[in-house]
């Protein structure tokens, strides 16, 4: 097949899915509000098989609240092999009214992450950064929490991805750290140059603009 099929028939799958949408998105607009679980399960089945059509390794999300405009995004889960899947859909997407539509999952405020036990509040925790003389756009993290139980490593480090793709976002936390280890936090963090975690979306972007 020619890539100008190709890209053709990628066209005509996108604007197949959003003429769906486009007929029953207000079978969605007041999901959160449905009290009947099986009824709510199965449109978000519907939803999911019909996205899944498009591409099977993208996911979405539906929120807002009651009567406003509603948030409707697409991810890859932090998949960066579909990013360009997401991209190139939410391109497609028609102006709704009451929809707000948007690719990857956006950073969140005020949230903590409760991960098997663990629970993490992204203003009690640190980081040093760790440059990558080879590549200087590759970003490496030690994160500091104030109780690190080494026998938790695993589950620890999962929750604090999870940490990352909220306070980041998921295109940054996927595209722009590449490295995590966690570790004990000192008790004088400040003396040993470290920086508040919640601090790191501004050293991304402070760093992107001297790379």
């Amino acid at each position: 097949m020619l890539i100008s099929e190709k890209n053709m028939l990628s066209n005509y799958k996108e604007k197949q899915f959003w003429n769906w949408f486009e007929r029953n998105n207000s079978k969605f607009f007041f999901l959160n509000q449905i009290d009947n679980e099986q009824e709510r399960e199965r449109l978000l089945d519907d939803f999911l098989e019909r996205l899944h059509t498009y591409n099977e390794h993208l996911f979405f999300e539906i929120g807002g609240h009651p009567d406003e405009t509603q948030e409707l995004i697409i991810t890859a889960e932090g998949d960066t092999e579909y990013f360009e899947k997401v991209e190139a859909l939410v391109k497609e997407a028609p102006s709704l009214k009451n929809w707000h539509i948007i690719p990857f999952k956006p950073p969140a405020e005020g949230f903590t992450i409760s991960y098997k036990g663990i629970e993490l509040d992204p203003k009690n925790l640190w980081f040093f950064p760790l440059e990558n003389k080879q590549n200087i756009s590759l970003l490496g993290l030690k994160i500091y929490l104030p109780r690190y139980e080494h026998s938790q490593k695993k589950d620890t480090l999962t929750a604090v991805y999870l940490v990352l793709d909220s306070l980041l976002g998921e295109r940054s936390s996927s595209m722009d750290i590449h490295h995590v280890e966690v570790h004990q936090l000192p008790s004088n963090p400040e003396e040993q140059g470290l920086l508040d975690l919640v601090d790191l979306p501004g050293y991304i972007k402070w760093k992107k603009s001297k790379s």
